[in-house]
């Protein structure tokens, strides 16, 4: 493999971007709840969600999003696999749907370019905060083909790590499918190995 794909949310942190957030702003569990079902029904998109979910913050800041962000856990041994990588001349890549603010700060810390993360957006809009929709949960594939434009580097040698049912849209197109501490039997069924350790991926790159 030359390139490692990593889900952020659950792979390389413990935690959930936008959990984070809504725990940080003391936001409205019914009404969190409510705009993850409107969009799992099918009601909204996903760019509609982010922006339900970030109306319930009670008009953050760009500066109070990255304090609430800064409590994320890294899984363990995430710095040690991203450094045995890039030493093996493998290139760690993020794609998420999860909040760029964070994916970046992660990328900074392990040394990943900021080239090599695609993660959603969160802007000043006219007034507000605004969401934009770079990577649809369930559509990562579209990220994964991006990189292996913009790196021209076929996708039989990337590998992608995942932790939930999203995930499988990373594995869509890529050689090598890690589901990591998986979530659901979804991503299990479609993983080709199953990781309990970040370090065991180092047996397959």
């Amino acid at each position: 493999m030359k390139v490692v794909v990593f889900d952020m949310d659950g792979t390389l942190i413990r935690e959930s971007s936008w959990e984070l957030l809504h725990l940080y702003f003391h936001a409205d569990e019914e009404k969190v709840h409510m705009n993850k079902q409107l969009y799992f029904s099918g009601a909204i998109d996903y760019e509609t969600w982010m922006e339900k979910d970030i109306t319930l913050w009670n008009s953050p800041t760009l500066d109070d999003i990255r304090k609430g962000l800064k409590s994320y856990t890294l899984e363990p041994y995430t710095e040690m696999v991203i450094n045995h990588l890039k030493a093996h001349e493998i290139t760690p890549c993020i794609v998420s749907s999860g909040i760029d603010i964070l994916a970046e700060d992660i990328g900074k810390r392990l040394g990943i370019e900021s080239k090599l993360i695609i993660a959603n957006k969160i802007t000043i809009g006219p007034g507000s905060l605004k969401g934009i929709c770079n990577v649809e949960p369930y559509q990562k594939d579209v990220s994964v083909r991006q990189l292996s434009h913009n790196l021209s580097i076929p996708l039989h040698e990337f590998a992608a790590v995942g932790d939930a049912a999203p995930d499988v849209s990373l594995f869509k197109e890529v050689a090598l499918k890690c589901a990591y501490n998986p979530k659901d039997n979804v991503i299990t069924k479609a993983a080709d190995f199953v990781l309990n350790d970040l370090r065991q991926l180092l047996d397959f790159c």
